[in-house]
């Protein structure tokens, strides 16, 4: 089963669900609004000659001649009492709406159970590293009410430093605010000096707030990084590089040092011994490892080239690493260990010479060009996520994918590829994204000749991304070539799990935005459609235009008014009981087209 493309959704915003709740009110009857006239628009009464909202207006709140006290506002058309500096009245409550889980960013739109609301968003989890603790997020590193864990407070006179209570203030280089240990130079609550606290969208950087991060610096959670060096955030946020790679130009680099460079030539053999040497490196076909001896090597031409310590004194195990990102194409523990791989012009490798379970000593290692460039260049770890990293150069034009709609050019360019073995089932997705040429993408069964399942030429950039539905067990080869007979170079491979959209058919409930078939059509497969609409303030004006109408005259001069926002609410109402809820939902009240 062939999927080119994956089209994937986040959950919807509780706005969004408020959307969905107001499309589908429609479907079944009419708004309970009060009726409207001609002379004010909707959501408007008349009174003494004058629109006014009878929700939020203090002369008229409620009805026509009903005024509020001097000490009161109204709201949803009641007198409440005014709220103090920083809240908003919420019937009778005063909320703050960046924080309230009753009141998130607007009065009633409440969190669900196991949410907190943070910034006025309702989120599964708090951000920057921090804890839910009674419905705020807080450092339990440093919140001294919540010290290493929601409700461990330290007590009077302590002061909590790295998730512990202790006596005698804080540690040089941090400031005690209230009993919290803070960097004042990056704290966002105590950014400079205890209690100063940076806005919305701000970040402290050096002890400032600033609204955005400075020149070359980029914004991940709560800190201003450079994503060229940062390890744990290269190239882009979240990207981390493992224990054995630095962060350099924004790509995963190997730390693993070579002790000499071997240099081109082949063959050649080389003869020294790893005892006395440090364990820097702990091959991945071995439970115990010992000291080790590192090489590197650079294949002058393409082709498959062998490894091989057969002449050695003790057992050695072979480990081999691509340079560039560390990541290990071959390793064997075996007695007289030989490993190989297909090799690209000019891609330098490093062989670690190690031992099993502590064995040391002198060893043999011999270097010789086996044959040709071969198809598949290597297998990948049956797992996902991963990423490798490689070269066509050199490299044999191997296979041309098949022309389709998303690769209209076949062209004969040099390729890689790579056999993959799904380890569970399920839609797994293939991306060249960060390689340094045009690529191109295509995934056949089994061998590098085998069917073609799919193929992409570019996506939004230059690069390709497949999507790709396979059984436990099932091998596939995916090739990465080039758009054009000139494109090619060093490129990168990524493999994920693809997040599958649900089904929601046939459970026996039609439900609404917040049960059944379209509760599950809202946040999967229509989250889209319903986006679309909440993104756009004139579908969002429209809604309240059309639900505020008692008559179906009203209604249509709602629709005539703005046709185009009533086609975007079409468009989620046949997305849900059309595609996705047709048995459950059928006779809702919608006629698909």
């Amino acid at each position: 089963m062939e999927k080119v493309k994956s089209r994937f959704r986040l959950a919807p915003t509780y706005t969004l669900l408020w959307l969905a709740a107001a499309v589908l009110a429609s479907v079944a009857s009419c708004s309970d609004g009060g009726p409207s006239t001609a002379a004010c628009v909707a959501s408007e009464t008349e009174c003494d000659g004058i629109c006014v909202n009878t929700n939020t207006s203090s002369n008229h709140c409620g009805a026509c001649g009903t005024t509020c006290a001097s000490e009161q506002t109204c709201v949803a058309g009641a007198c409440v009492s005014a709220c103090e500096g920083g809240q908003t009245a919420c019937g009778a409550d005063c909320a703050d709406l960046d924080t309230d889980e009753a009141h998130c960013g607007s009065c009633s739109n409440a969190c669900e159970d196991g949410e907190t609301c943070e910034d006025g968003a309702c989120q599964d989890s708090c951000s920057g590293g921090r804890t839910a603790c009674g419905g705020e997020c807080v450092d339990t590193a440093s919140d001294p009410e919540n010290c290493g864990e929601c409700g461990a407070a330290c007590e009077e006179g302590q002061s909590c430093e790295g998730g512990a209570c202790q006596d005698g203030g804080c540690s040089d280089g941090l400031a005690d605010c209230g009993g919290a240990c803070v960097d004042v130079a990056s704290d966002e609550s105590h950014c400079g000096s205890c209690g100063t606290a940076c806005g919305d969208e701000q970040t402290c950087v050096a002890g400032e707030c600033e609204d955005s991060c400075g020149s070359g610096l980029t914004t991940c959670g709560d800190a201003c990084v450079d994503v060229q060096t940062d390890a744990e955030n290269c190239g882009s946020c979240g990207e981390s590089c493992n224990a054995t790679q630095v962060c350099q130009a924004g790509m995963c680099a190997c730390t693993v040092g070579p002790n000499h460079d071997l240099g081109t030539d082949v063959p050649q053999s080389v003869a020294a011994t790893t005892v006395g040497l440090p364990n820097a490196y702990a091959p991945s076909c071995v439970s115990a490892s010992s000291s080790e001896r590192i090489y590197s090597f650079t294949a002058a031409t393409a082709g498959v080239y062998s490894f091989d310590s057969t002449n050695s004194g003790y057992n050695v195990v072979l480990a081999l690493l691509d340079a560039t990102g560390c990541a290990e194409l071959a390793c064997n523990a075996e007695p007289n260990a030989v490993v190989t791989a297909d090799l690209a012009t000019g891609q330098t490798v490093y062989i670690v010479v190690d031992g099993a379970d502590g064995q040391a000593g002198a060893f043999e290692l011999t270097v010789t060009r086996a044959s040709a460039p071969s198809c598949p260049a290597g297998t990948l770890a049956s797992a996902a996520p991963q990423t490798i990293t490689g070269s066509t150069v050199g490299r044999p034009n191997s296979v041309r994918p098949t022309v389709t709609t998303e690769c209209p050019d076949a062209a004969s360019s040099p390729d890689a590829g790579y056999a993959f073995t799904a380890p569970v089932s399920g839609d797994y997705v293939f991306d060249t994204y960060g390689s340094e040429f045009d690529t191109v993408l295509h995934v056949h069964e089994a061998t590098c000749r085998g069917t073609q399942l799919a193929c992409n030429d570019d996506t939004v950039v230059e690069q390709s991304e497949v999507t790709v539905t396979l059984t436990v067990g099932q091998t596939v080869v995916i090739m990465v070539d080039g758009s054009d007979p000139s494109d090619v170079g060093a490129f990168t491979l990524n493999v994920k799990r693809a997040v599958p959209p649900p089904v929601c058919d046939n459970s026996g409930e039609c439900g609404d935005s917040t049960s059944g078939c379209v509760k599950c059509a809202v946040e999967g497969n229509c989250a889209d459609e319903v986006e679309a609409c909440g993104d756009s303030p004139a579908c969002i004006g429209f809604l309240s235009c059309y639900h505020t109408c008692a008559t179906d005259a009203c209604k249509a001069d709602c629709i005539e008014a703005d046709p185009a926002s009533a086609a975007l609410v079409d468009r989620y109402k046949a997305c849900i009981y059309c595609s996705e809820c047709p048995n459950d939902c059928s006779g809702e009240g919608f006629t698909c087209p």
